[in-house]
């Protein structure tokens, strides 16, 4: 009967040390106050930039796809505050998931976007975890998340979020 009791404890023992394993193996970076993973992506003229090259600006890194009518509604909002305040250190990483680079490259040009836009192979979705779009990620001047917000971000909220970490 002890036989069967320890065998039980043992498993237990088992799974519960299997999951604090496997929750220290997850990408620690995807989560607000850790390092920002550096991921490598290329422009849609094909030149290859790094998160890392942003390093000592704050960083809006926002996942979206000209098929997303959320992801429209809040561009131009960032265009807004990427004017105001790229003077003083704010850049925004926009991460086109889906759309052909012709389609993407299409919509900024009509749009005037002047913030970078960079294309997903499927590496960065994959290594930030995007599920859902819009995805947006506030990255303060040394490299760390500060913010995460799945869903279009309100002028007002990214201008607070940006002039926080600035």
């Amino acid at each position: 009967m002890m036989a069967k009791y320890k065998t039980i404890v043992i498993a237990v023992l088992v799974v519960a040390l299997a999951i604090l394993i496997m929750g220290r193996l997850r990408r620690e970076g995807t989560l607000e106050g850790n390092r920002a993973p550096d991921v490598a992506l290329k422009t849609l003229t094909g030149d290859t930039v790094r998160l890392s090259d942003f390093e000592g600006s704050v960083v809006m890194l926002n996942f979206w796809s000209a098929a997303c009518p959320p992801c429209r509604e809040e561009m131009p909002a960032m265009q807004r505050v990427y004017d105001e305040l790229r003077e003083e250190g704010f850049e925004i990483v926009a991460v086109n998931v889906n759309d052909s680079p012709t389609v993407a490259a299409q919509f900024i040009s009509e749009n005037s976007y002047t913030f970078i836009v960079l294309k997903d192979d499927g590496q960065a979705s994959r290594t930030y975890e995007v599920q859902f779009i819009p995805k947006t990620l506030i990255i303060d001047r040394k490299g760390v998340i500060r913010y995460i917000k799945v869903g279009a971000i309100s002028e007002q909220a990214l201008r607070q979020q940006v002039r926080k970490w600035l």
